[in-house]
């Protein structure tokens, strides 16, 4: 079972640095599922999307929050070879959001318009990563 959404402790821990203002970046592993897993009733349920096409659903949806509060998408791309690692992980999607602050983030993701749209999240999504990190120059 993969990892698709955090967990209490995961969203106590982002929480308890909400007032710090400083930047964060996102990093985002995404494995899709082959077909997309929608709660029984959803409109999109019997649709039978591809786990891709619903997090494209998501992915646009998203992007009025990301643009509404701020952040931004700084790199994207599609991971084709695990150099250091696992050799048998598999990631479908990468990408950096970064967000102002934790604080605009758990703003987005406590908002009950955008918990609509992450239905298909979940929906598409087998496994993934999210890792927040501080930006950082390189010497």
């Amino acid at each position: 079972m993969g990892s698709v959404n955090p967990n209490a402790d995961q969203i106590a821990g982002m929480a308890a640095s909400a007032s710090d203002p400083s930047p964060i970046n996102m990093i985002n592993l995404i494995r899709f599922r082959a077909k997309a897993e929608y709660p029984a009733g959803h409109e999109c349920a019997g649709q039978n999307l591809t786990g891709e096409e619903a997090y494209q659903r998501y992915g646009a949806g998203t992007m009025q929050f990301l643009n509404k509060l701020g952040a931004r998408i700084v790199w994207a791309g599609a991971p084709n070879l695990v150099l250091i690692g696992p050799s048998d992980e598999r990631w479908d999607m990468a990408f950096i959001v970064e967000y102002p602050s934790v604080a605009v983030m758990l703003s987005m993701i406590g908002d009950p318009d955008y918990q609509k749209i992450a239905v298909h999240r979940t929906a598409a999504v087998e496994d993934s990563r999210l890792i927040r990190c501080a930006p950082r120059a390189m010497a």
